[in-house]
């Protein structure tokens, strides 16, 4: 497939990286030079320099043969010509990076033209919202529409599943254990087999049917109860949005603000909430209001280290789970690492949102996961597939690669020995980077 993408910052580059793993054609177009020379660099694609709104900029990148056209450049305006211009040069599939709500009708684009839209902050709010619901969760992925979930937890001090195989694990808890797809201990990953002890501290990856894999988050920590107030710092676009969505939930939300002018706007669009003027990192001002007694507290302004700060305040004088909004997607690993419980970042929700319009072959997406070297391939199998009518216990799968789910037209399936994978299903596949080619030669 022939990809073409308008902007080599962040989430560009993280785009360009994972579609050129999948075997894509990829052409990058971007305006700057410091961008253009880092992307030549760094990445295994053609780079181009100019504007790629313009007509002989994506013509000199043979938009005539493309698939796909991916604008994601920090400007909306600029994505949403170049998806124009590609429509009107007879691109099939255009997609947009787009903040503004105002070019939104409810959940819709205003423009035909364009075949998807993606709202960073609405992907980064869905995220910190089920962040915060599922207060062992570390990471969240969804699959299949949202009928499969992969979830990210470390096993907690105290936990039943300490020191005990994944095998064992599974004889005592039965059908309520979620598949364990992948573990990660002192910076290494492992795809794992039943004889695999789970320790403490470990960060493991359950795949499950969304609303069952929460059972199997309690077994990895000790029990939290229900979320009943949390405190949000930043009252920009992401942390209003949040606020109210919790709120809805009967979830008391106190939003704080060092800015007078947001303080006001968000007061004046938001009427279960309180707003309070006060900078999050200011600890007095934080335990004045309560912050011992929070379940959550999320930092999202616009500001990474005041972000950070404010989350590690938070976690070390009582606040129950503690997430931060971290533009740099390069920090993100580094925050669990230094107490912090979660990280969301933007451009990694934003880019994680992009692939899934993507296939190649039987190839449907390509996830990185957080934090491990891991990746989740969702795959289609076909009559031709090898895999197809042979039971899992008789299959000789791929060594460093585990069958996480078979999705079927009418349910989702954690395989066991005699399951069977038919034509038409989909599947994940956790692997690590070296067996990818090998699991796709497979299907």
């Amino acid at each position: 497939m022939k990809i073409i993408i308008v902007g080599a910052g962040a989430v560009g580059s993280i785009v360009a990286e994972r579609l050129s793993r999948a075997n894509h054609d990829v052409i990058l177009i971007e305006a700057e030079d410091s961008v253009v020379a880092e992307a030549q660099e760094h990445l295994d694609a053609l780079v181009l320099q100019g504007n790629g709104a313009t007509i002989p900029v994506l013509k000199q990148a043979e938009v005539e043969k493309a698939d796909i056209l991916i604008a994601v450049t920090n400007v909306d305006e600029i994505n949403i010509l170049a998806c124009l211009t590609a429509h009107r040069l007879g691109v099939p599939t255009k997609v947009a990076r787009v903040r503004n709500e105002e070019y939104y009708v409810g959940e819709k684009a205003c423009f035909d033209e364009i075949d998807h839209l993606i709202n960073p902050d609405r992907e980064a709010v869905k995220a910190l919202h089920e962040l915060l619901i599922k207060q062992a969760a570390t990471d969240i992925y969804e699959f299949a529409e949202g009928r499969v979930q992969v979830i990210g937890a470390r096993v907690g001090a105290g936990a039943m599943v300490v020191g005990k195989s994944l095998g064992e694990i599974g004889r005592e808890i039965g059908s309520r254990w979620a598949l364990v797809a992948s573990i990660t201990r002192g910076g290494k990953t492992i795809i794992p087999c039943g004889e695999d002890v789970l320790q403490e501290d470990d960060q493991v990856f359950l795949v499950g049917r969304r609303g069952k894999i929460e059972e199997s988050l309690k077994y990895l920590a000790l029990p939290t109860a229900p979320v009943e107030s949390v405190m949000i710092a930043g009252a920009n676009p992401i942390g209003v949005s949040l606020t109210r969505m919790l709120s809805e939930r009967g979830i008391a939300v106190k939003l704080l603000e060092p800015d007078s002018s947001l303080a006001h706007k968000a007061s004046m669009k938001l009427d279960n909430a309180l707003v309070l003027l006060g900078d999050p990192t200011d600890l007095e001002f934080l335990q004045s209001e309560g912050l011992e007694d929070v379940d959550g507290f999320v930092a999202v302004s616009e500001d990474d280290d005041m972000n950070l700060m404010a989350s590690l305040l938070a976690r070390t004088h009582g606040a129950r789970k503690t997430i931060a909004l971290i533009r740099r997607p390069n920090y993100v690993p580094l925050l669990s690492t230094i107490g912090v419980d979660a990280a969301v970042s933007p451009r990694l929700s934003t880019a994680d949102a992009i692939m899934r319009y993507f296939r190649r072959g039987n190839m449907l997406s390509l996830t990185s996961l957080k934090e491990n070297e891991a990746e989740i391939i969702e795959l289609e199998a076909t009559e031709k597939s090898k895999v197809v009518g042979v039971p899992i216990s008789e299959l000789e799968f791929v060594d460093n690669a585990l069958l996480g789910a078979i999705i079927k037209p009418y349910q989702v399936v954690i395989p066991r020995g005699g399951d069977v994978i038919e034509a038409g299903d989909k599947v994940l596949v956790f692997a690590l980077p070296k067996a990818v080619s090998a699991v796709q030669k497979l299907f």
